[in-house]
């Protein structure tokens, strides 16, 4: 799969291939699907590949729009398209039965980057986590559910949010570098309405040695994207 990315923007990273990875094991075919925060296309994109779906994407940032729009016609990939903020967006009367994220987590106190499309894809402070649930659950069908992945860091506000907007955390999965090393990323699988327990998978260890990890080796051969710079 082909991506054209900005030389000087945000790009996607790892972080998007994990979800992607993690949020297969759950998607059924023939659903309405959101993705939120849509950047060049490649979570939606590479799900919608693997999985049937009406598959809709949003993002704000008109430079992004474009290069997402690119994307989803080099790779013959079909989705609605939608340009502008999250929160403010009128979705009228439709519902999703999946909500798909990776969204911005940088957290108020990290230095920002000078670049401000960089800076509206990573910091928390374009799409608050409590502001973006609360959004998510009005466009939620009844049994609707949110694949997401966040700073793990921010583990205990994340849940306390979700079960605030009864969205309950199903499965989670946390991303280490190594395994001597603490846990980087949470992957998440959420549901509204839920009332079973919260499964944690066994941790996704990026690295063995210098080397990528045999499990990663596979999310990145079955991805297969090819990232051009324009």
């Amino acid at each position: 799969m082909q991506i054209y990315q900005p030389k000087d923007g945000y790009c996607y990273n790892s972080d998007s291939l994990f979800l992607y990875d993690f949020a297969l094991k759950f998607l059924k075919p023939k659903k309405q699907v959101l993705e939120v925060g849509a950047g060049s296309g490649v979570l939606g994109m590479l799900c919608a590949r693997e999985v049937e779906m009406d598959l809709s994407m949003i993002e704000k940032n008109p430079k992004m729009l474009e290069l997402c729009k690119h994307n989803l016609r080099i790779n013959a990939i079909e989705a609605k398209l939608l340009g502008g903020d999250f929160l403010d967006y009128d979705f009228l009367d439709l519902k999703f039965d999946f909500i798909l994220s990776n969204p911005p987590f940088y957290r108020n106190g990290v230095i920002p980057s000078e670049n401000q499309d960089i800076r509206l894809a990573r910091y928390e402070e374009n799409l608050p986590f409590d502001l973006m649930i609360k959004k998510i659950n009005s466009l939620l069908k009844p049994q609707g559910e949110l694949i997401f992945c966040y700073d793990c860091r921010e583990s205990f506000k994340v849940f306390g949010i979700l079960f605030e907007f009864k969205i309950r955390p199903l499965v989670v999965r946390y991303v280490h570098p190594r395994g001597d090393r603490e846990a980087t990323l949470l992957l998440c699988r959420a549901k509204k309405n839920s009332k079973s327990q919260m499964r944690i998978l066994p941790p996704l260890f990026t690295h063995e040695d210098k080397d990528f990890s045999q499990e990663v080796q596979g999310i990145y051969k079955r991805a297969n994207t090819w990232s051009i710079k324009c």
